[in-house]
């Protein structure tokens, strides 16, 4: 690291890092919502017979969301450690126990969505099997409510005292 603090300031390392994770967390977010609609919502029930099949085929979002998924988790768990120590302990002190439970939360709930990454992965490889129609939407659909409310609870977090402060 101090190869790296040494071409560029700390603060501004870590700003770059918490903009990078939001870049990725936003791809992350439309890739998920969108499999997300078109499981809950295929094209045919929505417009009858006009649109006959979704304009991308909705297993062609699992490897992007399974790899922006764990660069995620583990740009977070970097991240993590500044949070832990220049966030966190204002937040205890000022007792904000609803923003330091949510984050917690969220944590369990990342962590959750880690595991059933290889269920979601194996769920969505081609040929999709009729008959796993319903594991493969409940899965994403948890996948995706996983994903935005980490993304709400970390903005909220980083509204409290940004990273590089």
């Amino acid at each position: 690291m101090n190869i790296i603090f040494s071409i560029i300031r700390e603060d501004t390392f870590w700003s770059i890092l918490l903009f990078v994770h939001f870049l990725l967390a936003v791809g992350l977010l439309a890739a998920v919502t969108l499999q997300a609609v078109a499981v809950l919502m295929p094209a045919r029930q929505v417009a009858g017979h006009f649109v006959e099949r979704s304009p991308v085929p909705t297993a062609a979002y699992t490897a992007l969301i399974v790899v922006l998924y764990v660069l995620q988790a583990l740009m977070g768990a970097w991240i993590y450690v500044k949070y832990r120590i220049y966030v966190r302990i204002p937040m205890e002190a000022l007792r904000h126990w609803w923003t330091l439970g949510s984050f917690e939360l969220k944590e369990h709930f990342v962590a959750m969505g880690l595991g059933l990454l290889p269920a979601y992965w194996y769920f969505w490889r081609q040929p999709l099997s009729a008959e796993h129609d319903g594991i493969r939407r409940w899965v994403t659909v948890f996948l995706a409510l996983t994903v935005w409310y980490a993304f709400i609870v970390g903005h909220v977090a980083n509204d409290f005292r940004g990273v590089g402060s």
